[in-house]
């Protein structure tokens, strides 16, 4: 199946008709889409535009709450426990980020937390607004139970992303961000959609058999990268996105794709550390420029044209694709045209 390639803006445009009409108000439909396409423009095709079906469904099943009053719980000088009203997890975390990015300029550091919320596209988006001012940032979220732990077959873990975005100078910012299992589950979505099979040791089937196959995969579980340590980083992301803040964790968690019945209620975790707490962020980041040329610069293995840094190929995809354009697969096409004729929305794509 092809793709068709869109200007980003055509793209917003488009989806924020989309959510308007499935009754999100314009700033929150506007927050949504700014972060689907961000998401494009780093080359993660899963977590853009192509995600828009789901929430559009899980919005008519009455499962994500379209008007959220958003309310902080707790507060203090250096952290926040926020409530998302089962609203999109978009919505809320923007916020979140922004609170934790605020008092740490004022306090060094902070962290807010987030529960009785739903997937909020990709956690790079908020710990790379955190490093944009001059912050070292840090996005933690649970997901439903795609995951099984280390030597075990049941899906009782999320794949429990995390993401570390620092500044750097004249270099592109390090940004970290990726999921606690061998891959996420949105390379399963997009190989069952090519028709693609999936490299050994991704995923197992519901018999805890490796498998290649992407659907098989999907009705199976996810496998934890580099074994026990993958495993246990999804603990740890878990219980700050989960246990600490009062959502779901674990096995509770609801599924995104799978829980057409009943909310998802996951949780999220930020953190924003100052720079200044340590020394000036003009001379930081002249060290990590330093570092980063130093590492880029080395010597490289045979057939190795160049060393990437982390977040480096993303980045170097949203530079390409900002020109060019965002590639969409036919298969989403279809499927968000076929929602704007469901929605009465005339334009299409």
């Amino acid at each position: 199946m092809g793709e068709k390639t869109y200007i980003p803006d055509k793209l917003f445009e488009f989806s924020t008709k989309v959510f308007q009409k499935l009754g999100m108000t314009q700033e929150d439909s506007d927050t949504v889409c700014r972060i689907l396409i961000k998401t494009d423009l780093r080359g993660i095709s899963s977590h853009g535009v192509a995600r828009i079906p789901i929430y559009a469904k899980r919005i008519k099943l009455g499962l994500i709450n379209p008007t959220p009053q958003i309310k902080i719980l707790k507060e203090n000088d250096t952290s926040a426990l926020i409530d998302a009203d089962n609203g999109m997890g978009h919505i809320a975390s923007e916020k979140a980020i922004n609170i934790c990015i605020e008092k740490a300029k004022k306090s060094g550091m902070a962290a807010v937390g987030v529960r009785n919320s739903n997937h909020f596209g990709i956690n790079a988006y908020y710990s790379m607004k955190a490093a944009e001012e001059g912050l070292i940032g840090m996005t933690f979220t649970n997901t439903s139970p795609l995951m099984a732990p280390f030597g075990g077959r049941e899906r009782l873990l999320g794949s429990n992303p995390l993401c570390i975005a620092i500044p750097a100078g004249e270099e592109p910012d390090i940004v970290l961000d990726m999921a606690t299992s061998v891959v996420a589950r949105g390379k399963l979505e997009v190989a069952a959609r090519k028709g693609m099979n999936i490299p050994e040791g991704w995923a197992i089937d519901s018999e805890g058999r490796v498998t290649v196959d992407p659907q098989k995969a999907l009705e199976g579980a996810l496998l934890p990268f580099g074994g026990p340590k993958g495993y246990g980083l999804a603990v740890l992301v878990d219980i700050l996105s989960g246990v600490l803040t009062g959502a779901k964790f674990g096995p509770d968690a609801g599924s995104l794709f799978g829980d057409l019945d009943r909310p998802q209620e996951i949780g999220h975790f930020f953190m924003a550390v100052s720079v200044e707490n340590f020394m000036s962020l003009e001379t930081f980041k002249h060290r990590m420029d330093s570092m980063i040329q130093r590492i880029r610069n080395s010597k490289k293995a045979e057939g190795v044209d160049r060393i990437y840094m982390p977040g480096e190929i993303e980045y170097l995809k949203s530079k390409e694709l900002i020109e060019k354009g965002i590639t969409v697969n036919e298969k989403v096409i279809k499927e968000l045209n076929d929602l704007a004729e469901n929605l009465g929305i005339s334009d299409r794509l």
